[in-house]
């Protein structure tokens, strides 16, 4: 599985290996203790306002100005950018979570320039932009060394400093469970948005503007409250998973001896 591409996950043993794999996990679980999420919580939420707020804040100037489409889009694209600047001014790290949403930005510029604007044709963008989104979550997990959901728990799951995030680093090299998990997570996120997207579109074709506009509204709201939960249930499943794994490889020399 794609999961385990261009890692060495530590395995159990005896000896000297199994002592130095337990200061390991020893030392991932006193940096989670000291780098936890709700430590980078007001500093995760205003680079969240920074790059989405920013962006819509600077779309709507710039389409107040007369800007085009395609102008109004890229003058959005600064806030990722200014986020993506924040993180790196704060954790000395490259923030793939504001390379992601600068990348939905860029994608959404791209389908406004393209075709016609016609009030169905508006909704059909939605639907291809939409698409493209969970093209890129696929792509990460085929193409990419790892996931976008990897990167978007490694900022939102730490404090946002360095060795918080850094640690994310190790528990993806050490553990094979938390790169299988980020993997399924991110397939769910792509095929979420890649049915919707479908679904949409087949919506948008037989039903007039006016519904086709509500569902345009709803169905992202529900595929997202799907995606939340599924990933909170698949993170826990993994976990348990790997401290299951990790308890049987403890017991073992105990067994044996």
């Amino acid at each position: 599985m794609a999961s385990h591409r261009g890692s060495a996950t530590v395995d159990a043993g005896n000896g000297p290996f199994a002592s130095n794999q337990q200061t390991v996990h020893d030392e991932i679980a006193r940096k989670l203790k000291e780098h936890p999420a709700k430590k980078g919580m007001r500093f995760n939420a205003a680079v969240m306002v920074l790059e989405i707020g920013g962006a819509l804040a600077l779309f709507h100037v710039a389409r107040g100005m007369g800007a085009s489409d395609v102008v109004s889009y890229l003058a959005g694209s600064v806030g990722p950018v200014s986020g993506g600047i924040a993180v790196w001014a704060k954790a000395r790290k490259f923030s793939g979570a504001s390379a992601a949403i600068f990348a939905f930005t860029a994608v959404s510029a791209i389908i406004a320039a393209a075709g016609s604007t016609t009030p169905k044709m508006l909704l059909y963008k939605d639907c291809a932009a939409t698409a493209l989104v969970g093209l890129i979550f696929l792509g990460s997990c085929l193409l990419a060394r790892k996931p976008i959901v990897f990167y978007m728990a490694q900022r939102y799951g730490t404090d946002g400093t360095h060795e918080g995030m850094a640690n994310f680093d190790v528990m993806w090299d050490t553990y094979g469970d938390f790169r299988t998990g980020m993997y399924v997570t991110s397939y769910l996120w792509a095929v979420l948005f890649l049915v919707q997207a479908a679904g949409t579109a087949v919506i948008i074709r037989r039903a007039g503007y006016s519904t086709a506009y509500d569902y345009d509204q709803i169905l992202p709201l529900a595929a997202v409250a799907v995606g939340f939960v599924g990933s909170i249930g698949i993170g826990r499943y993994f976990t348990k998973r790997g401290r299951a794994r990790g308890a049987a490889a403890n017991a073992a020399p105990t067994d044996s001896a």
